[in-house]
């Protein structure tokens, strides 16, 4: 018979002072979700201008005496296949946050879900890679929503039970970042990747 995970009874609410006080300000906050955006942009939407598209540069018809308004190339913006007036173009957006800010805002965001209990400490993941039996485990620990499960070096028995789980995500605790603690309702760490979140933020 294949190994099951642990019983729920293994999760334990992690200090709610684990991570010290939350007392980043909300602009901070907004910053680096701004900044998490940004840098999700691909930022090559482009389009062409009059000069660009493959149009005749000839004036159309005469200006007078034709009852119609005036109308130079067939390149001009208010025409059909003409260019586009301020249309994108590619360009990279770099908005910044440093070290110490961003260090800041992480620590207090986890501050912040621990005082709230979204926390838990996890002894052991067990040996089943079988995502029926994560399912269950989860089910019977009362955790919905988006579960985010944090450990130094996930096991592979971890990730393959949770692969096929929606909004249930396996990270390493060393390049866990702002938004997947934001957008995470609880968070189930092993007692080392708590260890590790502690040291990376300065708790």
């Amino acid at each position: 018979m294949a190994a099951k995970p642990p019983a729920p009874t293994n999760l334990s609410p992690a200090a709610s002072d684990c991570f010290g006080a939350s007392n980043a300000s909300a602009e901070l906050l907004k910053r680096m979700l701004t900044v998490h955006a940004a840098s999700q942009r691909q930022g090559t939407a482009n389009t062409k201008s009059r000069g660009e598209v493959a149009a005749s540069t000839a004036k159309l018809y005469r200006q007078k005496s034709t009852g119609r308004a005036r109308a130079g190339s067939a390149g001009s913006p208010i025409r059909r296949g003409g260019g586009v007036a301020f249309g994108p173009k590619p360009r990279r957006t770099r908005p910044h946050v440093n070290k110490r800010e961003r260090r800041q805002a992480v620590r207090a965001l986890l501050a912040a879900k621990a005082a709230d209990e979204c926390i838990s400490v996890a002894a052991s993941w067990g040996d089943s890679p079988k995502t029926r039996d994560r399912a269950a485990w989860l089910s019977a620990a009362g955790l919905s929503g988006r579960v985010l499960l944090v450990d130094v070096d996930p096991p592979e028995e971890l990730q393959r039970s949770a692969r096929n789980i929606p909004n249930v995500d396996v990270e390493r605790a060393d390049t866990l970042n702002f938004y997947e603690i934001v957008v995470a309702d609880h968070i189930v760490a092993s007692p080392a990747a708590l260890d590790a979140l502690q040291k990376r933020v300065g708790a």
